[in-house]
């Protein structure tokens, strides 16, 4: 579902919302709301490798899906975030046209670019991602530059989708993660005892 949302700060994914979004249409096994907003967590990281480093995470201009599955352990929340940023690099790639690799969660564009630091770049991170395990559920969030801006970290690389493509590849994704989960929540039920 396509939400609207002002800014991405972090605290969306503090607690569980996917009964808040979608109420009595809540999934057994999953939820998924994007929305295109600026993000700015400094405040409310709760990734601690950022918050060591004293990073922070900035775009003017960005996709942001945040999920919310049930029965998933810290491991099982991290092993599908990784699987579902590989997916959404997938989907990238083919609307951009350009190589994508995947380190960790981080989602790289393979392009030569000038960064917000003006250092040029063989390649970029599109992506922010961060995932935890609440009570046995995890809820997550990957945000996806459309216009990292000059307040972004100098690696930020920015997408530059435009607003007709922006949809189609919230679409995509949207509908990629409902096939995905619907059908991990499916391959449970297969196992004879």
């Amino acid at each position: 579902m396509v939400i609207d949302q002002q800014v991405y700060d972090g605290d969306f994914i503090h607690e569980r919302f996917a009964y808040k979004v979608f109420r009595k249409e809540v999934t057994p096994y999953g939820n998924i709301v994007a929305f295109r907003a600026p993000m700015d967590v400094s405040d409310n990281l709760i990734d601690l490798e950022d918050t060591l480093s004293n990073d922070f995470i900035h775009s003017e201009d960005a996709i942001n899906f945040c999920w919310e599955i049930p029965n998933l352990c810290p491991i099982g929340a991290v092993s599908f975030q990784r699987l579902f940023n590989t997916a959404v690099g997938k989907i990238l790639s083919d609307t951009i046209k350009k190589d994508i690799v995947m380190d960790g969660d981080d989602i790289m564009v393979v392009d030569s670019f000038k960064g917000s630091d003006d250092e040029v770049r063989e390649q970029g991170k599109v992506s922010v991602s961060i995932t935890y395990s609440k009570e046995n559920v995890a809820i997550g969030h990957t945000g996806i530059n459309v216009n990292a801006g000059n307040k972004a970290p100098g690696f930020a690389y920015s997408s530059n989708l435009d607003d007709i493509t922006v949809k189609s590849f919230m679409e995509s994704v949207i509908t990629y993660f409902n096939d995905e989960i619907k059908d991990q929540f499916v391959a449970t039920t297969k196992i004879i005892v």
